[in-house]
Parts: C-alpha cells; sequence; structure tokens
C-alpha cells in the first residue's frame, strides 16, 4: 500500500506538470491512527520548489486523487496529507492474512541471494555467557527476519577452540587436579554439565595467573601450551620439545574438553531454538590466515619486533594490530581474514553478516580494511554489526576472565523459575504442563527484553519487568496471543457469512484493531530492510495492547453469529500476526497460559 500511495502522488504530481525524476516522495505509518493508515510530507518538501504554501499544494494533489481503496483522504496543516484505508480494503487484508499467513508475509526482494549470518560465537573453554546470548538473540532474528525478503540466509557459528584461553584452561586444570589429588579419569565420570563446569573454573583460575599475576614462568608456560595446541593442528610451525605435555596427555585433554564444551553448547542452542547450518573453528581458519599474512608481508603488512603488523591509519580512524605475533602465531585478526576466506569457499555467499560485541567494533574496523586489500569483493560483502553488553541491574560489566561471568544456563534457569511462580499465581496447572510452558515464556522474557532496544545500546535485563505478564514484555505478548486464540476457540466457526462491514467496523475499538493487524507486512518489511528487530518488538506491544484494549470493551456474547463473523476472522489475523512476529523474533507462542 505505501508503494500504491507514493505512485498514486507521483501520477498526480506528473498531471499537475511536475518533473518528479528527482523528487523523493516519503510515505510513511504515522505513530498516532488518528493522523491516519500512512502519511506523507510532500506538500511540505516541495513547497519551495513551486513556491507555494504547503497547504495549497497538498489540497491540490489530494484533489487529484482517485480515492479507490481509501475511506478519506485529508489535508492537515501545514501541509500533510493523511491516507486512511477504506473498511472493503482492511477486511481483504485480514482475509489474505487468514487465508495464507505464511504467502501474505513473505517478499521476493532478496530472490536469488545467499546470506550467510554469524552469531553467538561462544568459545570452548570458556563459559557460554549472557553477552553470547544476547549475541544468539540478535543472529536468530537477523536470520529470521531476512529470510523474509526471499534469499536463502545460511547461519553460522565461529567458535575459538585454539588461543590462549585454551592454554589458561589446561594449565589451570593441571593445577587443579594436582591441588585436589585428582586423575581426569576422575572428570571423565562426571555429568556433562560438570565436566563443562569444572574446565570454567579452570580457565578462571589459569586467567588469573596470566592476566594479574607477576608469575612469569607460568605465563611462559601457558604460552608454551598455546604453541603445543596450535602445533597439533598446524604443524607448519617450528617442532618444539612437547615431551612434557605429551607425558601428562595433554592432547586428549584438549580433544576430550572441546568436545565437552561443544555438546554442552548444543544443549543451549536447543533451548533457544537456534539451529546452525555451518560451525567453523580457529583451528580450521588459523592456518589458512597464517599463510595470508605472511604470503603478503610488505604488501598489505609489515615486520615488526619479531610480529607482523597492519600498520594503522588516523585518517580512517585504523589502530596497529598485530597478525602474527611473536611466537610465530596468528592472532585473532588473522584468523579473521582465515575465517573470511573459508566462508566464502564453504558458502558461497553474496552477502555476510557478522554480530558481535561492540567492544570489538575497533578490531573489525581494521580486519576489514586488511581484507579489502586482500579481497575487495569479500570485504564489500562483509557487513558487521556491533551489540551493547548486558547488564544485571547494579551489576558491573561481565568478565569471563575473573569468574564473575553470569552463564546463558545460570540466567535462563533463573528467568525460568520466576515465570514459574507467577504462572502458580494466576492459574492451576500440571507440574509437567507448567515446566513446558515455563520453559518458552522464559526463552522468550529473554529474547524480546534483549531485542525491543535497538542494537548497539546496553541492555539492563530487569527480571521482574522482562517476566512481567503485563507491560512491554515478551509474556505479555504471548499471553496476549493466547488470549486472542482462547476467544476464537469459544466463539469461531468456519462459516463466511455476512461480513457485514458497516456495522462491525463502526465500533471504534474493532477499527482500531483491524487498523493495526493490517500495517504487519509494511512494518515486517522496515525491520527486515534496518535489521532492526525493535521496530517489529515495538510493533507486537503496540498491537497487544490495541487488542487488550479491544477484550476490555468489546462484548462477542452479546453480539449475533452474523455480528461475530467478521470480528472473530480479524482476530485469527491477530492470531497469524503475533504467532509470526514472534517466530521472527525467536519466541514460540504459548496457547494456554
Amino acid at each position: 500500500m505505501r508503494e500504491k500511495i507514493e505512485k498514486i502522488i507521483t501520477e498526480v504530481l506528473e498531471k499537475i506538470g511536475l518533473d518528479t525524476s528527482s523528487v523523493n516522495i516519503v510515505v510513511e505509518i504515522p505513530k498516532d491512527s488518528s493522523n491516519g493508515d500512512y502519511s506523507s510530507n510532500i506538500a511540505m518538501r516541495l513547497a519551495s520548489v513551486l513556491k507555494k504554501k504547503p497547504l495549497d499544494i497538498a489540497n491540490e494533489i489530494v484533489a487529484n486523487i482517485d480515492s479507490e481503496g481509501f475511506s478519506q483522504v485529508e489535508v492537515v496543516a501545514p501541509g500533510f496529507i493523511n491516507f486512511y484505508l477504506s473498511p472493503t480494503y482492511l477486511l481483504k487484508n485480514v482475509q489474505r492474512i487468514v487465508k495464507d499467513p505464511a504467502g501474505y508475509f513473505k517478499f521476493d526482494l532478496n530472490k536469488g541471494q545467499k546470506l550467510v549470518v554469524e552469531y553467538t560465537d561462544a568459545n570452548p573453554f570458556k563459559v557460554l555467557h549472557i553477552g553470547h546470548l544476547y549475541s544468539n538473540a540478535v543472529g536468530e532474528a537477523f536470520s529470521r527476519l531476512q529470510e523474509v525478503l526471499g534469499g536463502t540466509v545460511k547461519r553460522a557459528n565461529y567458535q575459538g577452540d585454539v588461543g590462549l584461553h585454551v592454554a589458561k584452561t589446561l594449565w589451570g586444570l593441571e593445577k587443579k587436579l594436582s591441588a585436589e589429588g585428582k586423575s581426569f579419569a576422575d572428570i571423565e565420570k562426571l555429568s556433562l554439565l560438570e565436566r563443562v563446569k569444572y574446565l570454567g573454573d579452570a580457565y578462571v583460575e589459569g586467567a588469573e595467573v596470566y592476566d594479574y599475576s607477576d608469575d612469569k614462568e607460568a605465563k611462559k608456560e601457558m604460552d608454551e601450551i598455546n604453541y603445543y595446541i596450535f602445533y597439533m593442528i598446524t604443524p607448519v610451525l617450528e617442532k618444539r620439545d612437547f615431551k612434557r605435555f605429551e607425558e601428562v596427555g595433554m592432547k586428549e585433554k584438549y580433544s576430550k574438553g572441546r568436545l565437552w564444551c561443544l555438546d554442552f553448547f548444543e544443549t543451549i542452542y536447543e533451548r533457544l531454538g537456534t539451529k546452525f547450518d555451518y560451525y567453523f573453528f580457529e583451528s580450521e581458519v588459523g592456518e589458512v590466515g597464517l599463510k595470508l599474512v605472511l604470503d603478503n608481508v610488505g604488501k598489505v603488512f609489515k615486520e615488526d619486533g619479531g610480529a607482523i603488523i597492519y600498520e594503522g591509519d588516523e585518517k580512517k580512524n585504523l589502530h596497529t594490530r598485530v597478525f602474527v605475533n611473536k611466537y610465530g602465531l596468528p592472532t585473532y585478526e588473522a584468523k579473521e581474514l582465515g575465517l573470511a576466506v573459508k566462508k566464502k569457499e564453504v558458502v558461497g555467499y553474496d552477502h555476510s553478516v557478522i554480530i558481535t560485541a561492540n567492544e570489538q567494533s575497533g578490531y573489525f574496523k581494521v580486519v576489514m580494511d586488511a581484507l579489502g586489500k586482500l579481497d575487495s569483493e569479500s570485504a564489500k560483502g562483509t557487513q558487521h554489526f556491533s551489540h551493547g553488553m548486558v547488564k544485571l541491574p547494579n551489576a558491573q560489566k561481565m568478565s569471563s576472565r575473573r569468574g564473575g561471568v553470569i552463564s546463558a544456563e545460570w540466567l535462563l534457569d533463573e528467568v525460568k523459575v520466576k515465570v514459574i511462580e507467577k504462572m502458580k499465581e494466576v492459574d492451576n496447572v500440571s507440574s509437567e504442563e507448567t515446566e513446558k510452558i515455563a520453559e518458552k515464556i522464559a526463552v522468550g522474557a529473554i529474547r524480546y527484553a534483549f531485542l525491543k532496544v535497538a542494537v548497539g545500546n546496553d541492555i539492563v535485563f530487569d527480571f521482574e519487568k522482562a517476566t512481567s505478564f503485563e507491560g512491554d514484555s515478551g509474556p505479555y505478548i504471548q499471553y496476549t496471543y493466547s488470549r486472542a486464540l482462547a476467544l476464537v476457540s469459544e466463539f469461531g466457526n468456519d462459516s463466511v457469512g455476512n461480513l457485514c462491514i458497516g456495522r462491525c467496523l463502526e465500533n471504534p475499538f474493532v477499527l482500531n484493531l483491524i487498523r493495526s493487524v493490517s500495517k504487519y507486512k509494511e512494518v515486517l518489511l522496515d525491520s527486515a530492510l534496518a535489521y532492526s528487530p525493535s521496530i517489529l518488538c515495538q510493533y507486537l506491544f503496540d498491537l497487544s495492547q490495541i487488542f487488550n484494549s479491544f477484550y476490555q470493551n468489546v462484548r462477542l456474547s452479546e453480539m449475533s453469529e452474523d455480528e461475530r463473523i467478521p470480528i472473530i476472522l480479524i482476530i485469527k489475523a491477530l492470531t497469524n500476526v503475533l504467532q509470526d512476529g514472534l517466530y521472527k523474533l525467536g519466541i514460540e507462542v504459548v496457547e494456554r497460559m
């Protein structure tokens, strides 16, 4: 409809003799529905060009508009043109939403294009924390919204299974086992969760020593372990004396520890409803990145004190970064280059989206600048989105380095407990059913709390607000869906009947509801094109408020069946919109709450 209105305005302007080739016609959905379903300020934009008053221009445009599809087209000072859709058009929209929601909520703008979205990026031997949970929420929403545009979307997860963090964990593991008088076989007997937790504690122990102590011997040892692990995977490095590492079975501990972490991560991804198409690992791309850097020393990179660097550029606001360290090992930066090459080779994408925390923005600028000189096509096709940090009220920024990390599993479980407590207050359901429903609501509460804030801003996660069944929250929208579904179940039937367009839409609450439902497709497109889940969140919240106002003020039980038929049709459309919109955010609907 927005395109149709833009075309109508263009044709009218040409009819009155204006060259529209350089005119940018903007049609928007007003925040206040009393200002119409659509609005344009084109008259005010043309005032200086036509040397006329905006009000006069607006009136001239409206006088030449065919009102088909509109119940009213009005001019409002100082020159806005507001368009109100006709009841017939609105009901036809609703019928399409009910009949074929999958087809109706789809576009073909990116048909034939392949997009790869990389997100979550949890590292084995470290905790999968709520920062990863946030990245997962953003990445999954991006993926589902991009699928709306008609292209093929592939989900990728890049995980750091080599590097200094692994060395810190393996060093800490040896110290813990020795101090506790345990063997690695003892750890293998533990549950998967306990094994992963043990490795997490070992990481904290190693990180404390490496990052915050003066123990040079211990740091040297961890550097050697780092070299050994990378050598096992990339034997192009110079061989050293690894006897002491082989004697303690470090290769086996690394391999099993890596597998434990990856298996545990899958349990979290399953809870979140995320399925990745590709898993990339630093161990796979490190050698590719190393070779790429070494082959371009003197061209793109330069040697500096035994290391290989990419020199910064103050004009581009880029700082100098090390790509191969003094030990001959590729850094994160070099591995990122290897990942770009590997991703292109394996996926064969047209466009690549990468999602990380905003503290990596500076790092990514440098990597992308270097990639542009090595493979300009890949660099142009790559888009980096940085998200903010997640904090709890009155809590400091999380860090996995000092043990103060908040795990994704902990947050999921804590929110679930709070949801169960609230459910017991409002409903009497079996414990088994409560458990299943609470899991969906908990995931929805977390995802919505993350996504309603514009990507890039920090998140303060408030347990009470996030789990509230009232207000701007995921559970509130899920509850709205279940409430609407109950009405359809109670009053709905398959009869077409008399749609009584005039009478049913005379009710302002019904009219407001159908107008809001009809806006979904436009909002969905805006959200997808702008990579902005928060746009969709705001719409779903507003729609839920409008429905609940309708629910409080319209009594279906007091109407005849013919009067109810079009209203139930609108409510069916509403349930389809809420279900689809929540799905795009990675949230499941709940039929009974």
